[in-house]
């Protein structure tokens, strides 16, 4: 086959091992694993579409080689003989597929809490991961000789399973970092002081592997090329360990970077705000130093990218990570010349990093079907549908796609004049273009599968109706809240979309009310454009609903332009040339010449809940909680928040990407004419809205 990406598509060799191509899928923890670390259907069918997608070699995720170094609840383990089965499962899906698989074996140390493991997390010293916050308990000299084991007995494990290789993990912050570190091992013993002893650990778990499985099995070595924290290691250290490393026969050096308590600097997990490819000078400097195949990473989203990374000799490999997540078709679609249709990952770290940190299952923002492609598998064939779509925002657009890629006619109606909803006002702050870059590529889609777009339509039950047809799926988004307060309805007051999407204009000093991560990246434009601004937010943080990285770069900014944060502050009052601020200190008066509201979203449900859409088994919602009085006190409105958020948890529709950034509920509140169809047809079950 003919490919604009002939490097790329090109064999390559691993140690003994050759990959039918030079990209690898990067080790991601998705916690679809059972409790006892062994894999499970949901996991086996993530896997399925990532290893049918093209990719030539599979490197699991973490996998824990003794139970308190699990660091997620739901992450495969290598830790017993009972997850062999799962694993040859793994392996023989990735073998029917042409790709080469192993696991990623690896022991959180710090880097995890009591809460997931049942223990102590513990540390080569105990000293607290800044991120987590535990103390760890400083391992004896007994309890690394049988981590020594443990990791050898993984890689015996592996081999058994049908595994090609494994690769140690030796970077972000883990246990193999945090004794390889002096920003976390003070040792004096022999697993410490100079960077000899620092080394001991690692590379008495190398002849720990070679001693458990097969002559010449392959060893693979992931390292934070920088650990990017003061005393930490350096480029030039991780120099002299590659050399090394080589020297013991490691076959590949995987270089990534960072560790949790660089994580908020953005390099580890590369957010929006990072430009692409921006690890690649570690990797090529790590290439120039071994004669082993080097790995690199780090936010590489584009066939481009990779190819030039590849020509110009920063790598011999490029692993790809949440961009097989966004589309697992990445490598089959960039060889055969459909590089076009791609759904990129656009780096929101929303619904990956985001929930794997809180505990929660991975899934993607822009791609429904991560994590459920068994539920999502098209149905069987049928008789093409007549569906209707109500609403043109990136759920609606969406389901019009999916519907269309089955074969069902579909005819997509939006009020507004184009398509995209809140993805025009999330693209429009200081660097989000990701956003219009998932806008767009909704708009090829709808395009390229024909589907029939009605812009100016005011959807009601006439006009539906009117189309007849099998399936109407209402996906309508929701409004932005404007409380009851006085001078809530002064002509200089607006909501932060009218500000993003162009419809109205700020005017000299600038209040943002609500301090989300809407409310501040509105802030954030605002002072781009010149205008002094205040920020407020009720509570004791801003953007809190932000992910980590992405919060801490966006504060700094916010910082950087002199934004005026004011926290624990509500808005009470807007006069014509002030409003008035509450806080515990009292109330405060501030000038200003416009208002700006982010106090959430309250879903378009009107249509959905129409009495011929409840017969048709749509939502049927509790009313909505009492409006919180604007004379309350600060300290009132605490006690009864609390209670308030619950209702609200239990009452709104799980957000989709947009809405997890820009607040509200779900573009995807629904009701169907056959309620079976909007499972085979839209979203999965997780996009539904939640009952009573």
């Amino acid at each position: 086959m003919t490919t604009t990406y002939p490097t790329l598509f090109s064999p390559v060799e691993l140690g003994p091992l050759q990959a039918k191509n030079r990209l690898l899928m990067a080790p991601m923890v998705r916690n679809y694993a059972a409790e006892d670390g062994s894999s499970t259907p949901r996991y086996l069918a993530h896997l399925t579409s990532i290893a049918e997608g093209g990719v030539g070699t599979l490197v699991l995720e973490a996998i824990y080689v003794r139970k308190d170094g699990r660091g997620f609840p739901g992450q495969l383990g290598a830790h017993h003989d009972g997850v062999l089965d799962g694993l040859r499962e793994l392996v023989e899906v990735a073998h029917a597929n042409g790709a080469l698989i192993g696991p990623q074996l690896y022991h959180a140390g710090r880097q995890t809490s009591s809460a997931s493991t049942g223990t102590t997390p513990v540390a080569p010293s105990p000293i607290p991961d800044p991120l987590m916050g535990e103390v760890p308990e400083e391992l004896t000299a007994e309890d690394i000789a049988d981590l020594v084991r443990c990791f050898g007995q993984g890689a015996r494990r592996a081999e058994e399973a049908g595994c090609d290789f494994v690769q140690v993990h030796g970077a972000h912050g883990y246990l193999v970092t945090q004794f390889l570190s002096p920003f976390t091992n003070h040792r004096t013993d022999a697993y410490g002081g100079d960077a000899e002893g620092r080394r001991r650990f690692l590379l008495e778990i190398i002849d720990a592997i070679r001693a458990e499985t097969s002559e010449g099995f392959p060893i693979m070595v992931r390292l934070s090329a920088d650990e990017m924290v003061p005393g930490g290691i350096t480029l030039e250290d991780t120099l002299e360990l590659a050399k090394l490393l080589e020297e013991r026969g490691v076959d590949v050096l995987d270089i990534s970077a960072g560790n949790y308590a660089s994580f908020n600097r953005g390099y580890l997990i590369a957010p929006m705000a990072r430009p692409d490819g921006l690890l690649e000078d570690f990797a090529s400097a790590v290439r120039e130093a071994v004669s082993v195949p080097v790995v690199a990473v780090g936010k590489i989203r584009t066939p481009e990218m990779a190819e030039r990374m590849l020509t110009e000799g920063s790598a011999d490999v490029i692993a790809l990570g949440r961009q097989l997540l966004a589309d697992p078709d990445w490598p089959r679609k960039a060889e055969s010349g459909q590089a076009e249709t791609i759904r990129h990952c656009i780096a929101c770290n929303q619904a990956c990093i985001g929930r794997l940190f809180t505990g929660k299952d991975v899934w993607c923002t822009v791609n429904p079907a991560c994590g459920f492609e068994a539920e999502f598998a098209a149905p069987a064939s049928g008789p093409a549908r007549k569906v209707a779509v109500v609403g043109g925002g990136p759920a609606g657009m969406q389901a019009a796609i999916t519907a269309a890629d089955r074969g069902h006619n579909v005819t997509l109606l939006e009020r507004h004049d184009h398509l995209g909803g809140q993805l025009i006002a999330a693209a429009a702050t200081p660097h989000r273009d990701g956003w219009e870059e998932l806008r767009r590529h909704l708009q090829s889609e709808l395009d390229r599968l024909g589907v029939e777009v009605r812009l100016g339509v005011e959807a009601d039950q006439a006009t539906i109706e009117g189309l007849e047809p099998d399936t109407v799926v209402v996906a309508t988004g929701s409004r932005q809240t404007r409380p009851e307060l006085p001078g809530i309805d002064e002509a200089r007051v607006f909501t932060s979309r009218q500000i993003l999407e162009g419809r109205a204009a700020a005017a000299g000093d600038v209040v943002v009310a609500g301090g989300g991560c809407a409310g501040a990246q509105t802030a954030e434009l605002l002072a781009v454009q010149g205008h002094r601004v205040t920020l407020v937010e009720q509570f004791g943080t801003i953007a809190a609903d932000a992910p980590l990285d992405d919060r801490s770069l966006l504060i700094g900014r916010l910082r950087d332009l002199g934004v005026d944060v004011r926290t624990e502050t509500t808005l009470m009052r807007i006069d014509p040339d002030t409003v008035t601020l509450e806080d515990v200190t009292g109330t405060t008066e501030l000038a200003c010449g416009t208002v700006v509201l982010c106090l959430g979203a309250t879903p378009e449900d009107a249509l959905a809940l129409q009495p011929d859409a409840q017969r048709a088994g749509g939502p049927r919602r509790r009313p909505a909680p009492p409006a919180t009085p604007s004379s309350r006190s600060l300290r009132q409105r605490r006690r009864v928040e609390p209670e308030r958020r619950r209702h609200l948890r239990r009452r709104r529709c799980r957000p989709s990407g947009a809405e997890r950034c820009f607040g509200g509920a779900s573009p995807s509140n629904g009701f169907v004419r056959r309620p079976s169809a909007w499972w085979e047809l839209a979203w999965p079950r997780r996009m539904k809205p939640l009952r009573a």
